[in-house]
């Protein structure tokens, strides 16, 4: 008598990783917006990323609550990306300790900034961060 066997099967799909695009200035300019959109989306698709959300905005780069950041605030914490790919540092904030401490908020979410120009590292905000804590 045949003794019945029982098997799993696993299966699993590798997903491209999911970007946002943001793209800021502060004063209306359609032109620039327009082109670091074109910017950032030929990275991601020469990446194989997965754009899945594009906040483009006018709007002052000194406080770090405006809508746009809400907007990539609100998307992180529903998971909806991997990626936020921006042109610099500066078009997430300018305060350089805000911007730096909003970047690690989003790695704490499982989200990794991509700056097109290589402003900083993700990792190294961390390390940033910890030494900030440690001078004040």
């Amino acid at each position: 008598m045949d003794k019945t066997r029982r098997a799993a099967i696993y299966m699993r799909v590798a997903r491209a990783p999911r970007a946002w695009i943001y793209c800021r200035t502060a004063e209306p300019n359609a032109f620039a917006l327009k082109i670091q959109q074109e910017e950032l989306t030929a990275f991601a698709e020469k990446n194989h990323y997965d754009i899945v959300g594009c906040t483009s905005r006018h709007e002052a780069g000194t406080t770090m609550t405006r809508p746009g950041l809400a907007e990539i605030t609100n998307a992180a914490l529903q998971g909806k990306m991997d990626i936020l790919l921006v042109l610099n540092a500066s078009r997430l904030g300018r305060d350089i300790w805000n911007t730096l401490e909003y970047v690690g908020w989003l790695e704490k979410h499982k989200v990794e900034v991509v700056c097109l120009n290589g402003d900083f590292s993700v990792r190294g905000v961390g390390q940033f961060l910890l030494a900030k804590q440690t001078v004040v």
